[in-house]
């Protein structure tokens, strides 16, 4: 943990500052160790790692907590060379160009194994990447030649950080898994500064079928053990490779290849160019983890309006999902119990239409 992390650090009982009561800093950071609350609460929160460890998993829900250890054992399984994702990272965030991250605070809220916070990170951005699961670790040593990345264990549904401080926050592929994802989406807004940019990504509603077909075999596989679901993810992804060459084969045929190209669908020619690891990962997520919410643009328009963002763009990415970006205006306050969002003009607080949910 280097020491500026220390600025950008709040007690997230009490929202104030930590102080390091325990361990050596050398050269600017602290590996092992803790941190205390300065403020009533007087907190502990051990350092191990270089990583501050804020989640209690007594504070979790049951399905919190099955969601953290499911993540934990897939990125700590397959998470690998984050430093390959800069095409994918720039498809999340389409049109943000690199030059958008230059000079700029960010926050990747539930950062995974850390390909994003890498990309973020080498554009230029000083990023914090959060995270309530052991995938945590595996971002620590993939970024640990980066100066400018800060780590914390925590949870996004109540950070450890303060608020309206980040130029950009982005949340990639994360609040469709949380209990309560408008509750994920107001926490991260508040800690974007006014002017700042909120960038999300989410499932989509549009594949009914799939997802019915997806849902259906979660209502078994999200009862199995990881070490189950990880054999039988391997056994998808083989099948998986095994359509993709056959596409990639039947597409180089004179005349046959222009209908291959034209009629397989989207998911088969995506992912034959994958790597194998990244088909597993995703494999593994589909059927691993125990809450996914599905989303349309009405939903996600509701939640930008219930916190006052403005500049809203939602747009699809392919018939799988959809990412929403959106500004914190200045001058409104983005703490929004819906009492505060009314008050302050920022927007109402509608329910978003959350079309499947699975436990």
């Amino acid at each position: 943990m280097r020491t500026r992390l220390l600025e950008l650090l709040r007690c997230p009982a009490c929202g104030q500052t930590f102080r390091i009561v325990e361990g050596d800093v050398r050269q600017g950071e602290l590996s092992e160790g803790a941190l205390q609350c300065e403020g009533a609460c007087r907190r502990r929160v051990p350092v191990r790692d270089g990583v501050p460890r804020m989640v209690v998993d007594a504070s979790l829900g049951s399905q919190e907590r099955l969601t953290k250890d499911r993540f934990g054992y897939q990125w700590t399984h397959f998470g690998k060379e984050p430093e390959t994702f800069e095409a994918n990272f720039l498809a999340y965030l389409d049109p943000v160009p690199p030059s958008f991250f230059q000079g700029k605070l960010g926050l990747d809220a539930g950062c995974g194994f850390g390909r994003h916070i890498y990309q973020a990170s080498r554009f230029g951005a000083e990023m914090v990447g959060l995270d309530m699961s052991a995938a945590i670790d595996v971002t620590r040593r993939a970024t640990a030649a980066l100066p400018n990345v800060h780590l914390v264990q925590g949870d996004l549904l109540n950070p450890p950080l303060p608020e309206r401080t980040f130029d950009f926050v982005y949340s990639l592929g994360v609040l469709h898994h949380l209990p309560e994802p408008q509750r994920g989406f107001e926490s991260i807004v508040r800690l974007v500064k006014p002017g700042g940019m909120v960038m999300i990504w989410v499932y989509s509603t549009s594949r009914r079928w799939t997802n019915l077909m997806l849902e259906s075999m979660r209502a078994v596989t999200t009862r199995l053990g990881p070490r189950t679901l990880h054999v039988i993810s391997w056994v998808a992804t083989v099948i998986d490779r095994v359509i993709g060459l056959v596409y990639r084969g039947l597409r180089c045929l004179p005349l046959v290849g222009v209908w291959v190209e034209r009629w397989t669908p989207e998911r088969i020619r995506r992912y034959s160019g994958f790597p194998f690891g990244v088909c597993l990962a995703d494999w593994f997520d589909r059927l691993a983890a125990p809450i996914r919410y599905y989303y349309d643009p009405p939903a996600l328009q509701a939640w930008a309006e219930a916190v006052g963002l403005q500049d809203v763009r939602i747009a699809a990415t392919e018939a799988y999902g959809w990412r929403l970006h959106g500004t914190v205006p200045v001058g409104c306050d983005s703490r929004m119990s819906e009492t505060a969002s009314q008050a302050s003009g920022c927007g109402a607080v509608p329910e978003p239409s959350r079309v499947v949910r699975s436990s």
